[in-house]
């Protein structure tokens, strides 16, 4: 007849400030290793209930086999925990059955199921105890990877090809958008531009370019307007646009405008660092 050991679990409830020693349970067990266990915990005591963990046992390392937590809620209602719902600190993870090479194994509850408990029933299996005082248990956890830890990798690594699917098709539009671009209007001036009209038509000198255009004729217009209306002046006089005086003004202006944009992106970029 295998022998029987004496051990202690333990549920502890959050009631809103944590998992805390004082709001806990303890119950006492006989242990036959293989053999089902169940306890009922009476959660009343409890005022108000958001949380629920049960430590199947606090005195060695252990395997484990969880059967089912059972919530009775307030109101009757009674509501057995899928396994998705429950998570464990195992080091070794064969679902339903969980290996601690630690002496603080855990299963935690979602908090959504936790709300307005009354009772609690958990039934288990021990299946060994002193595990982690064997080695071969220390290698097969080198190896191991649990069923949580592969759905965990594969959700993410479906993610990333799903990211990178979009990014793909986001790439291949942007692509056909700029193909667009640069194969109408003033883009394809400033693609195809070379020597100084790749200077003059650059994406950031196309302002600048204007804006000494304009600069150039106000001060044409203005001297043109201020020669009209002069006084006296003789009625041979014949005012005439100087194509060079333009070009001149033009070409001061754009140079200031350019430089003062320069300065002001540098200490912007400087800003930004």
């Amino acid at each position: 007849m295998e022998e029987s050991k004496k051990l202690t679990a333990e549920v502890f409830i959050d009631t809103g400030k944590d998992f805390r020693p004082e709001d806990s349970l303890q119950v006492e067990y006989t242990c036959v290793m293989g053999e089902t266990i169940t306890l009922e915990f009476d959660l009343n005591v409890f005022e108000h209930t958001c949380g629920f963990r049960f430590d199947p046992l606090l005195e060695d390392s252990s395997m484990v086999k969880l059967l089912d937590i059972t919530l009775i809620y307030e109101d009757g209602e009674s509501k057995t925990i899928e396994q998705n719902r429950i998570k464990t600190n195992s080091d070794v993870d064969f679902d339903p059955v969980f290996v601690y090479l630690h002496k603080d194994p855990k299963f935690f509850v979602d908090e959504a199921l936790c709300l307005k408990l009354a009772n609690a029933k958990v039934s288990f299996q021990i299946l060994e105890l002193g595990v982690g005082e064997k080695e071969y248990w220390q290698e097969i956890k080198k190896h191991s990877v649990s069923e949580k830890e592969k759905e965990q990798l594969l959700g993410k690594l479906e993610l990333a090809t799903n990211q990178n699917r979009d990014l793909e098709q986001e790439n291949r539009r942007l692509k056909i958008e700029e193909a667009d671009i640069y194969a109408t209007g003033l883009w394809k001036l400033q693609h195809d531009a070379k020597g100084p009209m790749k200077v003059i038509l650059g994406k950031g000198n196309i302002l600048t370019f204007l804006a000494a255009v304009y600069l150039a004729l106000c001060s044409e217009l203005f001297i043109f307007n201020n020669a009209y209306y002069s006084t006296p002046r003789p009625n041979s006089q014949v005012l005439t646009f100087s194509f060079l005086r333009f070009g001149m003004v033009w070409l001061g202006a754009f140079v200031l405008i350019a430089i003062i944009n320069g300065l002001i992106q540098k200490g912007y970029r400087r800003e930004l660092a």
